[in-house]
């Protein structure tokens, strides 16, 4: 319902249930309104290379599956008129991670089940994301004093609920690959070392590159 898409009404109900259990804590909420502008921050070198070592290596196999392949394969499934490539995701990941340790800020990311999420729940342009950041920007601005209290008015049988759907949503997806065995194998495998064994992401990635060539020597094979 693009007048009213589902996302609103669960959320809304997650609130009003909230509230009506007395866990709001309203007055600390109210007593840590204050705008507050972020404080720019200088960087070191011996902040860039632990940084490098400590956070960026570790997170590169995420980042390339999660953050830039699968949000790109997932974006061109869902909007295939926008073509959406890995280098488009591949700047703005760039551009706000440079900025954002400047502003005091964390490592963020792209990410195909937000995506998918979004557009389960009734997201359909960008206008979605930029209220979504405007909000988020008012509670940094005014609320960050707050902020510890402020999370705890979104209750979190919610976002299991909306986590949920976001899966299915991205499981679905697994029908481009499933007449074809050797994907399906792979994209099947892929998940499991993904889910179960330490550091499955980069196995993931590094037996799925090699399965991939593997099977494109072999004769190319349907259900």
């Amino acid at each position: 319902n693009r007048r009213l898409p589902a996302a609103l009404v669960v959320v809304a109900l997650g609130l009003v249930w909230t509230v009506f259990q007395g866990k709001v804590p309203f007055s600390s909420i109210i007593q840590g309104i204050e705008f507050r502008l972020p404080t720019l921050h200088t960087v070191s070198w011996e902040d860039l290379w632990t940084g490098f070592l400590l956070l960026s290596l570790p997170q590169l196999p995420l980042s390339m599956s999660n953050s830039l392949f699968a949000t790109t394969a997932v974006a061109n499934d869902l909007f295939p008129e926008r073509r959406i490539t890995v280098r488009k995701l591949g700047v703005t990941y760039s551009l706000m991670n440079f900025v954002q340790p400047l502003l005091g800020g964390i490592p963020t990311c792209h990410g195909c089940g937000g995506m998918a999420g979004h557009c389960f729940f009734g997201a359909r342009t960008g206008g979605s994301v930029v209220i979504y950041g405007s909000i988020w920007l008012v509670v940094g601005l005014f609320f960050s004093k707050a902020f510890s209290d402020l999370v705890q008015v979104f209750p979190t049988s919610i976002l299991g609920v909306i986590l949920v759907f976001e899966a299915i949503t991205l499981m679905r997806f697994i029908k481009d690959v499933a007449p074809n065995r050797e994907e399906l194998f792979i994209a099947l495998s892929g998940g499991l070392l993904a889910a179960l064994v330490p550091y499955g992401y980069v196995w993931a990635i590094l037996i799925g590159i090699a399965l991939h060539h593997l099977f494109r020597l072999l004769p190319r094979r349907e259900w």
